[in-house]
């Protein structure tokens, strides 16, 4: 993205997220390929991490 790392540990995971999707985008549109359908819609994802799920990820017992 182009990113000093200084930048990128200061940035939430929404602004990374937002940042990433428009990379994607851009080079999409200079190279060509990739998906039809917009990154943007992801009806199975969800938003919020739960606290049983932050356990699993990180192996909190």
């Amino acid at each position: 993205m182009g990113w000093s790392e200084e930048q990128a540990l200061k940035s939430d995971v929404n602004a990374i997220e937002i940042a990433y999707l428009g990379r994607l985008q851009m080079l999409r549109s200079i190279f060509g390929g990739g998906e039809d359908e917009p990154e943007t819609k992801k009806p199975d994802r969800q938003a919020i991490s739960t606290g049983a799920q932050f356990d699993a990820m990180f192996g909190v017992a």
